[in-house]
Order: structure tokens, then C-alpha cells, then sequence
């Protein structure tokens, strides 16, 4: 069975950055499952997969305008430190909050004495992304 919109899709898949140090994987039970054509994973990788069959095995190298956009510096804001009060936070952490366009995932990416820099950037926008994947079920 072939690829295609409305296909139940699982994934292994080992993801690298242009310096080819490792950004993420999957294991074992943890496979990317994902309908295809439903805009559940990048256009870079559904581009690539259409027609692809059980089996199938691939090396896949996105850009930024396929995957998670180009880094944008207005999604970065500096925050007060009492913004985040009785909170446990650390560098990396994650969080949502409300934005002008509904709900924001938002990390923190700088701790200072007075203020927190957050940003709301993919952590892989503006990134080549080179994927090697292998289609492990399509129903």
C-alpha cells in the first residue's frame, strides 16, 4: 500500500542537523505515527514520502521553508523574573501561553538576575534538517 492523503503512516526515523549531530530519534514503541496529508508533520518530509511503501527506505534533507520556517527574532521577548514567580525554571524549559493568534509554546532560552528570555520559535527553525527514515507500516 502506497502512501497517500488519509494513510495511517508509522515512521522510525534518526534527524541530523548540517554538522550532523543528532537532533532527535525514535526508538523502539516510540515510532512517529502520524495520518498523512493532514498537516501533522512538515510538508518537506510529506513531500518526500508520497508514494512511499512499507519497507521503503530514505534520506531525506529539508529546508527551512519546508520544515519549521525561518528563525523569526520578534517571536524572542524578554520578560520579568516575576512573571514566572513560585515557578521551578530552568534554561530549555517549555511552556504555553496565550498570544494574539490563540495558544504559543514558548521556551526559555536565557536566565538573568532580573529577567527571563523566552522565545517562541520552533527549536528547529531556520535549520537544514537531514533526516534518514524508514516506513515501517502504511495502512
Amino acid at each position: 500500500m502506497k502512501i497517500e492523503k488519509g494513510r495511517k503512516v508509522t515512521l522510525e526515523f534518526k534527524l541530523y542537523d548540517e554538522n550532523n549531530n543528532l537532533l532527535d530519534e525514535t526508538t523502539k514503541g516510540d515510532e512517529l505515527i502520524f495520518v498523512f496529508g493532514e498537516e501533522s508533520t512538515i510538508v518537506g518530509l510529506e513531500e518526500a514520502l508520497l508514494g512511499k511503501m512499507k519497507g521503503d527506505k530514505m534520506k531525506v534533507r529539508v529546508t527551512p521553508s519546508k520544515g519549521y520556517g525561518n528563525y523569526d527574532e520578534e517571536l524572542t521577548q524578554v520578560m520579568s523574573k516575576d512573571s514566572f514567580s513560585g515557578m521551578d525554571i530552568y534554561e530549555g524549559m517549555e511552556f504555553e501561553a496565550d498570544t494574539d493568534h490563540g495558544v504559543g509554546v514558548f521556551s526559555i532560552k536565557e536566565i538573568t538576575e532580573e529577567e527571563i528570555i523566552v522565545d517562541g520559535n520552533h527549536p528547529f527553525a531556520g535549520m537544514i534538517l537531514n533526516f534518514t527514515l524508514k516506513v515501517i507500516d502504511v495502512k
